[in-house]
């Protein structure tokens, strides 16, 4: 059996790639994340310049039928931080990979054509299947990522598809319960968030500043206001005002569940130190930015000691964990880095 043939993605296969993509994922045609405009706002639309040149989608296509039978995307990006060259190191991670029973070996191929664009590679989170086949790809298990939530209107259980009407009242009175008894903690640092259409050259020292205590992949405001470009909406960012000075920003994402669930998530925040004080107040007034939206429950990743705490301290509490995957042949990553990790790191900002 000859190999498929691999090429960039280009205008003219978006149609032929939702189809693909929606029934190889066994979901609906008209799914957001496999719509047109979707695939070509991840794939063809700048990014910003730490993506660099190269194609960001390639498929596969049976060299006899002309079908397609394998899919991969690639976003790519940059680490930065303590230890690393000055103009970082290239990574990048796959998402929509896939492939057909008439593509068999096309995952594997589309793999390594993705690995050419960049010094090292990484997954996070994904299906256990994905994970399988990265791990044999040489991707290595660096860090337990922990999920967090905090219930912001507990009647959202009673609309919960998920449980039974008796399962999604004793959920709903758990929620109620807890958000007497274990209430989020005063804030001890003053912080103001204001929204912003648009992201500028302002938050450049913020993050350089923040890279000195966590390893992070880019942050440009490019990349940011790719984020807030995404076609079906959702996306907004904010600034972090603490003590009347800029000292962070943020990225909100509004995602609709089943049953009409509004998933509130902080997508990104950089603050530009690790003072668990200024990190507490600024999950408790995103939290708060989140219920002004009528999220029903709010979600956000904890990567480090000091956001772990902060979430903690603002009522959150821990509901699973991501596992973080790395794949750096050079070596270039020091052993036992301390990352910062968000949903702006996989597809999880705006799915």
């Amino acid at each position: 059996m000859a190999q498929p043939e691999i090429h960039a993605l280009s205008e003219s296969d978006l149609a032929e790639l939702r189809e693909f993509l929606a029934k190889g994922f066994h979901t609906s045609p008209d799914a957001p994340f496999a719509a047109e405009d979707v695939l070509r706002w991840k794939y063809l639309e700048p990014r910003g310049s730490d993506a660099g040149e190269a194609p960001r989608s390639y498929i596969a296509r049976d060299v006899q039928s002309r079908r397609i039978v394998g899919h991969v995307g690639i976003c790519p990006s940059r680490f930065r931080g303590e230890g690393l060259p000055s103009q970082g190191v290239s990574t990048l991670h796959m998402i929509d990979w896939l492939s057909s029973e008439e593509g068999r070996g096309a995952g594997g191929l589309l793999m390594r054509r993705a690995h050419q664009s960049s010094e090292t590679q990484y997954g996070f989170g994904g299906s256990a299947a994905g994970r399988g086949v990265i791990d044999r790809g040489g991707y290595d298990l660096v860090a337990e990522v922990p999920v967090y939530h905090r219930v912001l209107r507990p009647s959202y259980r009673l609309r919960d598809p998920s449980h039974g009407l008796p399962g999604r009242v004793s959920r709903a009175l758990k929620d109620i319960v807890r958000s007497f008894t274990k209430p989020p903690k005063i804030a001890r640092s003053t912080v103001e968030i204001r929204r912003v259409d648009q992201f500028g050259d302002e938050i450049i020292p913020i993050t350089r500043k923040y890279e000195k205590h966590a390893i992070l992949t880019t942050r440009e405001p490019a990349l940011l206001n790719y984020f807030l470009n995404y076609p079906r909406g959702g996306l907004t960012g904010r600034h972090v005002i603490v003590d009347g000075q800029l000292r962070g920003f943020a990225v909100l994402s509004i995602v609709p569940g089943r049953g009409g669930i509004k998933i509130g998530k902080i997508a990104d925040c950089v603050v530009d130190d690790k003072n668990g004080d200024d990190w507490h107040a600024t999950f408790l007034a995103l939290t708060n930015e989140l219920n002004a939206q009528k999220a029903d429950y709010a979600v956000a990743f904890a990567a480090n000691p000091w956001t772990v705490s902060a979430l903690e301290e603002s009522g959150f509490t821990k509901i699973h964990h991501l596992e973080f995957r790395l794949r750096d042949r050079g070596k270039i990553i020091p052993p036992g880095a301390i990352y910062h990790l968000t949903p702006l790191e996989a597809d999880y900002a705006y799915t």
